[in-house]
Formats: structure tokens, sequence, C-alpha cells
């Protein structure tokens, strides 16, 4: 099974380039994975589910 150990959301402030933007990865069997570039503040939230047979 997979291991993602953690999720990232940076907020960059590029002002050479005068741009302002949200940075999301993820650190996947300890490798980066970029998950894309934003121009809106992602919203985050944690769910929960449990299966019972």
């Amino acid at each position: 099974m997979d291991q993602i150990t953690e999720i990232r959301i940076e907020e960059v402030f590029d002002e050479e380039n005068d741009q302002h933007y949200y940075w999301i990865y993820y650190f996947k069997n300890e490798e980066v994975k970029i998950i894309g570039k934003s121009s809106v503040k992602p919203q985050c939230y944690k769910q929960t589910a449990r299966y019972v047979k």
C-alpha cells in the first residue's frame, strides 16, 4: 500500500513577477508529488470514513 505521509499547501508571493498563488503537493513513498498551482486558496477539511463488515 502507498504511504502518503504529508500534504502541504504553500502560499507564494512572487514579487519579481507580481504573482500570488498556492502550491499544493504531497509526499508519497518519500517522493514529492505536485498536485497543482492555484490562484485561489484551497479549502481544507478532514473527513473520516469507517467501514464495518
